[in-house]
């Protein structure tokens, strides 16, 4: 069974090892995706703690994938509402110059903060049955079926704000402020 835990009243623990999902980065630093205040402090708060205690924090490149697809989906959306013209990611707002300004804005986020607090994390791809992975797909995507399996294999605790992480028992531990998880444990 997965331990699901708040965390808002978690202590970090000497030798910790955190996973942060990807809507928590992005929660921190995209700026345009509107996100609730309250749910940023609470994990915001938790991550001064973590970084101030002895701990580590991963990342690993499906998550980086994640945060850079998400971000730049927004801003095309935002874009969208704005330009008329702007009709089809690839082959208008690639080109554009707000895409190459979003990907300015995501190297720096990446190369001035997320990576000076985060160390990458190998995927363990071959260590990691896809099968398995495969078979939790009519629970949950694919990304965060992996991000259980890569826990389970590094002992890491995945902080995350998705519900679906309740989906998959593979006998992890998740810190979260979503009252979902919270309350299905």
């Amino acid at each position: 069974m997965n331990k699901v835990m708040d965390i808002e009243t978690y202590a970090p623990q000497d030798g910790d090892k955190y996973f942060f999902d990807a809507n928590i980065w992005l929660y921190f630093y995209c700026p345009i995706g509107n996100y609730n205040k309250n749910t940023i402090r609470k994990y915001d708060s938790f991550l001064k703690k973590a970084i101030n205690s002895n701990t580590a924090i991963y990342i690993s490149s499906l998550v980086i994938s994640e945060i850079v697809n998400r971000w730049l989906r927004l801003d095309f959306s935002r874009v969208k509402r704005k330009d008329v013209s702007m009709r089809d990611f690839k082959q208008d707002y690639r080109s554009s110059l707000h895409y190459h300004s979003a990907v300015k804005d995501i190297q720096t986020v990446f190369n001035t903060q997320l990576l000076k607090i985060s160390t990458p994390l190998d995927d363990r791809a071959t260590e990691i049955s896809l099968s398995d992975v495969l078979n939790g797909l009519d629970k949950i995507d694919f990304n965060d079926c992996y991000y259980h399996h890569l826990a389970k294999l590094d002992n890491l605790l995945i902080v995350t704000n998705d519900a679906d992480f309740a989906e998959l028992d593979t006998g992890i531990s998740i810190l979260t402020a979503n009252q979902k998880l919270l309350n299905d444990n």
